[in-house]
């Protein structure tokens, strides 16, 4: 007896057929589920690691704005008021920022936080309030629509 028989089957002989017949591979709707969840899947895991890049880069912000808050304090103890530079965060913001609290040269580099613009504002000389921001493409101004973090003399943060 074979599999087309169509007569008298006994059991070995169907659990055998049974056998044969899937021996060839996965159906087509099989297939199509496997790679339906696996998009599922990644799509999940392309937000999930979207979001956390983007919260370390503002996280790297924050320990910025707090480095230049000390920095501040220094300057402070040194000069007997606060740096205060112009605002909205630019490139040249973050220059200034660098080479008067840092003491870096010209060139130098000293603030880098992932992509965040800098600046400094202070109403008198006896507090100040670092402003940061996402900046764009070209790293030289804030990003529209992007919103700006601020950090005051005393440590709290506003706008986050």
């Amino acid at each position: 007896l074979d599999c087309k028989n169509n007569g008298w089957v006994n059991s070995r002989l169907v659990k055998s057929c049974w056998k044969k017949k899937n021996i060839f591979g996965f159906s087509l709707i099989e297939l199509l589920v496997v790679v339906a969840i696996i998009g599922a899947l990644a799509a999940i895991g392309t937000l999930s690691y979207s979001g956390y890049t983007s919260s370390a880069k503002k996280s790297a912000a924050t320990n910025t704005m707090q480095t230049i808050g000390l920095m501040q304090a220094e300057y402070y103890s040194l000069t007997g008021s606060y740096y205060g530079g112009e605002c909205p965060p630019t490139d040249e913001t973050v220059e200034g920022i660098s080479q008067s609290l840092f003491d870096a040269a010209e060139d130098e580099d000293v603030i880098d936080s992932e992509n965040y613009l800098f600046c400094v504002v202070t109403d008198d000389s006896e507090s100040y309030i670092v402003k940061a921001c996402e900046g764009d493409k070209d790293g030289t101004a804030c990003k529209t629509g992007a919103s700006i973090l601020e950090l005051n003399a005393k440590g709290a943060k506003t706008n986050w």
